[in-house]
């Protein structure tokens, strides 16, 4: 029996370790991308006054300082790993799988592109937007773990408070004052109080055993890694050596990694939600 278990807890630090592979290889290759010669990065950069769909792909990928190469590599191996570990333990490899196809096909573009709705002179680049959508898929991870944890469905509803809650975060903390962020606030705090007195008015804390999952280390990782994340890439706007955060496209891929992974959880793209108890 002693070797049966010795075997199995082999083959399982085996498959956990081929399960982050590809998130250690994409950080290896913003390191290597990081040794290019500097003209070789400005040609990958992306422009706006000259903008093409290879340097809104390949932008991201770039990094001209080691300061800002190594915190986006620690929040993309920090991120990867969480959203490895609580899709590995809610049985849903699809949810990961998933994840870093879009974060290595269509996101790094799609968060580049999205950047021309507000027209500036300059050029982007830094992996932090697309990070931030791996940041986004975290929600729906701790949502998928608990369901496996607890043997039921988690109502929907619940996502989308998270969503508002941290929405109305972002506009009071990473924006500047102003009528629309107030109206930001405010259509956030509707919608988390309207969801609580909701679940309120059906019975779910009374039905749902929440506090298994307040002491379920899974659990207390996953949202402590989305909230420490959600505060680093959103910190009050200020100027640093000529460079200044780029909260939109930050909230971007926030949005982007959270819409994505949401739609794939509710229509069941990356596993059915059965009843795993």
């Amino acid at each position: 029996m002693a070797h049966d278990s010795g075997s199995g807890g082999r083959v399982d630090r085996v498959r956990d370790t081929l399960q982050v592979a590809p998130v250690v290889v994409l950080a290896g290759a913003l390191v290597g991308i990081a040794q290019l010669p500097e003209s070789a990065r400005r040609g990958l950069s992306f422009e706006y006054g000259d903008p093409t769909i290879l340097t809104a792909y390949t932008a991201p990928f770039v990094h001209f300082s080691p300061s800002h190469l190594l915190g986006n590599v620690a929040v993309l191996l920090l991120a990867g790993f969480a959203l490895s570990h609580l899709s590995r333990r809610a049985r849903s490899p699809w949810l990961f799988l998933g994840a870093l196809t879009v974060v290595i096909s269509t996101l790094p573009a799609a968060v580049t592109l999205l950047n021309l709705a507000v027209p500036r002179p300059g050029v982007t680049y830094g992996f932090s937007g697309v990070n931030m959508a791996l940041v986004g898929f975290l929600p729906i991870a701790v949502v998928r773990y608990a369901e496996w944890r607890l043997g039921r469905r988690i109502d929907a509803a619940l996502l989308i408070a998270w969503f508002a809650a941290s929405t109305g975060y972002v506009a009071a903390v990473a924006v500047p004052p102003s009528p629309i962020t107030a109206a930001v606030i405010g259509m956030s705090l509707a919608v988390v109080v309207a969801v609580v007195a909701r679940a309120l008015a059906l019975g779910v804390p009374g039905s749902v055993p929440f506090s298994r999952l307040a002491s379920d280390p899974s659990v207390v990782a996953g949202v402590g890694v989305w909230l420490g994340l959600l505060v680093v890439g959103f910190p009050r706007v200020s100027v640093v050596d000529g460079t200044v955060t780029n909260v939109y496209v930050h909230f971007l891929g926030y949005a982007l990694g959270f819409t994505t992974a949401y739609l794939a959880h509710e229509l069941e793209f990356v596993g059915a939600r059965r009843e795993w108890r």
